[in-house]
């Protein structure tokens, strides 16, 4: 989970961890092969590309932020020097920062699961 992460903030590619799949794909192991539907393979539907792709751009920033923000709570606590207030203020950072990145996570993959439950 860490090396994906990574790659998302990096921008690397983990071509090494992919899966082969039936159709001669590859696909992530925490996913795994799911059948595109015909809509997104279809010409016609370069909108549904279009937005598909910003939303993996939008998926890529808000880790990012997320990360960013953890680093920033982090120095935030460490610099507290025992001030009550500055420590429950960067607990608060912390912990928000923690939940938006797994939301975040979580969202990228509950999209793909109903993209797959809507096309079958």
């Amino acid at each position: 989970m860490i090396k994906y992460l990574l790659s998302l903030i990096i921008g690397k590619a983990y071509a090494q961890e992919l899966i082969p799949c039936e159709d001669g794909t590859m696909a992530d192991p925490i996913v795994g092969c799911i059948k595109t539907p015909k809509a997104i393979v279809n010409s016609q539907s370069e909108i549904l590309s279009i937005i598909l792709k910003s939303a993996d751009a939008v998926v890529t920033i808000a880790v990012a932020a997320s990360v960013a923000v953890l680093i920033y709570g982090g120095i935030a606590y460490a610099i507290s020097m025992g001030n009550e207030d500055k420590i429950r203020t960067a607990k608060s950072i912390i912990f928000w920062s923690i939940f938006g990145l797994i939301v975040t996570l979580l969202a990228k993959y509950i999209v793909n699961a109903v993209l797959v439950i809507i096309t079958q």
